[in-house]
């Protein structure tokens, strides 16, 4: 982000300032003090104004658990909060609110029935003014239409009214989880320059991410934690590195070892008649009115990874459910080598880890067996699905006691490679992944990367992201859906890629777009209007 740091952010004051907020030895242990998880082990850090702090660790390191007992939705076990030097003790996120620390969260709280004013009126009070909301909303540079319903908003919009909630009552410490994970490019700038305001105005704001390069952009300061302590403590920004900061040693920090190398190059496209098409997609339309997504075509051969780029809720989630067999379209065609795609021809990783993908109080063995073979399998084959969930925990690298293990006591990373292990294990002709490294840690999200590149070596990959450079990584094509609708196709090969999807994403207009295309993979297809792949 250019231009987004304040001119002498960098420079070291005469006589550095007390911190805001400092935690001493905060401990939060979760299933009783003999056993369970010890997430946070005697945590130090201090929050200072006019900084923005970064707060990175790998999945299960205790990033949310230290966040929520700074915002009052955890009591610490052990240790203390101090408020500009006073003690504190918060018990709910209200009482934190009511001291100025604010938190917003990776699933907003907002009713979607409601207008932004409205909203904003539940959380500090009082009558709901259209007028006074826009006037908060340009005060600090969030644009809004305060009279609009939430579910009319966009996914940055919705972000800006979770922020401004904050700030409408008196918020000086703002904790924001995992924020760019929903944003389009432009969005994730614009949500950076914000930042930067709000601490040049003298607030303290907390990013926590697992995308280290995204720090480079905003961060004043870092701390990493791994496996519940701190490692690195209110590390400051280096004059002397580009970026400000040594982004490979922050992830060995963060992992406790290098990460594995990626594949040289990024996927290759094959030939039209080097490899069998597997699946083909023909006037695709989504049920409802109006429909999730309209009027998709393309194709995919085996060997070959094709991302879908999208925003949150511009229909990819269903795209992703009616190629997973798991909904049906209401007009349109998906074949599997000839054949309606259905489970059984499919692997899908649905992005609900923790709802659609698996059945948290069942165990690791009884989601492999409900997924491969259906609920009345998951208790006639006990013995088989110990040996495939323990195959499964081996073949990725799972982080788990064993087959009996609970879903649910998984790590989001863990449960992750777990799923994704489950359908690779089917050896299906088509895998279809959705938002497959989505809030996991980078060692996670390498891991990740590398089985679905071995899993296109043999089947047909459907990857549907909203993180562009990793649709770009792992893909040969990328298919931009706006509004439900195929915006355009971008080789990431061609200079100018990252930013043409970005563009795309944000529904701007598409100037590398020469004319009508034939569906995705179809030369000499029946043209369409509007960049149709």
């Amino acid at each position: 982000m250019s231009g987004g740091r304040s001119p002498g952010a960098n420079a070291a004051p005469m006589a550095p300032a007390p911190p805001v907020l400092s935690c001493r030895g905060l401990t939060k242990r979760f299933g009783g003090p003999e056993g369970g998880v010890l997430a946070n082990d005697g945590v130090d850090l201090d929050l200072f104004a006019g900084r923005v702090h970064a707060l990175l660790g790998e999945n299960g390191a205790g990033k949310s658990t230290l966040m929520s007992m700074l915002s009052g939705a955890f009591r610490p076990d052990a240790g203390a909060l101090l408020l500009r030097g006073e003690p504190l003790v918060l018990r709910s996120p209200a009482a934190a609110m009511r001291a100025g620390i604010g938190m917003v969260h990776q699933r907003f709280a907002l009713v979607e029935a409601l207008t932004g004013a409205e909203n904003l009126a539940l959380a500090a009070g009082g009558a709901p003014s259209p007028r006074a909301a826009a006037e908060l909303a340009e005060a600090f540079g969030l644009l809004l239409d305060p009279k609009r319903r939430v579910s009319e908003l966009s996914m940055g919009e919705r972000q800006r009214l979770e922020i401004l909630k904050l700030l409408a009552c008196d918020a000086r410490i703002l904790i924001l989880d995992e924020p760019t994970s929903v944003l389009a490019p432009a969005e994730i700038s614009g949500l950076y320059g914000t930042l930067r305001r709000l601490a040049d105005q003298g607030r303290a704001v907390v990013l926590v991410t697992h995308k280290l390069p995204e720090i480079a952009d905003v961060a004043d300061e870092v701390s990493v934690l791994r496996r519940g302590r701190m490692l690195a403590r209110n590390m400051p920004r280096s004059q002397g590195l580009p970026t400000g900061w040594d982004l490979a040693g922050l992830s060995r920090l963060m992992v406790g070892r290098e990460l594995p190398g990626a594949s040289s190059g990024r996927q290759r496209r094959p030939g039209a008649s080097a490899r069998e098409t597997v699946l083909r997609v023909r006037g695709l339309c989504g049920q409802g009115q109006p429909p999730a997504f309209a009027d998709v075509h393309f194709e995919v051969a085996r060997g070959e990874v094709l991302a879908v780029v999208g925003v949150a809720g511009n229909g990819q989630e269903a795209l992703a459910a009616v190629l997973g067999g798991t909904k049906r379209p209401a007009r349109g065609t998906a074949t599997v080598l000839g054949r309606e795609a259905d489970q059984a021809l499919v692997a899908y990783v649905p992005e609900d880890r923790h709802g659609t993908a698996t059945v948290p109080g069942m165990t690791l063995a009884e989601n492999l067996l409900l997924s491969t073979t259906g609920s009345r399998g998951a208790y006639l084959q006990g013995g088989a699905g110990s040996r495939a969930a323990r195959a499964a925990i081996a073949a990725l690298g799972v982080v788990a006691s064993g087959p009996q293990a609970l879903a649910r006591d998984l790590s989001g990373g863990n449960l992750q490679k777990f799923i994704l292990a489950r359908e690779l294990s089917k050896s299906a002709p088509l895998l279809v992944v959705e938002q497959p490294t989505q809030g996991l840690d980078v060692l996670a999200v390498s891991e990740v990367h590398a089985a679905i590149r071995r899993a296109a070596e043999e089947s047909a990959v459907v990857l549907v992201t909203g993180d562009p450079a990793e649709a770009l990584a792992l893909a040969g094509r990328v298919a931009v859906l706006f509004r439900g609708r195929v915006a355009g196709v971008v080789d990431p090969g061609e200079a100018g890629a990252f930013a043409r999807v970005g563009r795309l994403m944000a529904g701007l207009s598409d100037p590398a777009a020469e004319g009508p295309a034939g569906p995705v993979g179809v030369p000499g297809g029946k043209p369409g209007a509007g960049g149709r792949p």
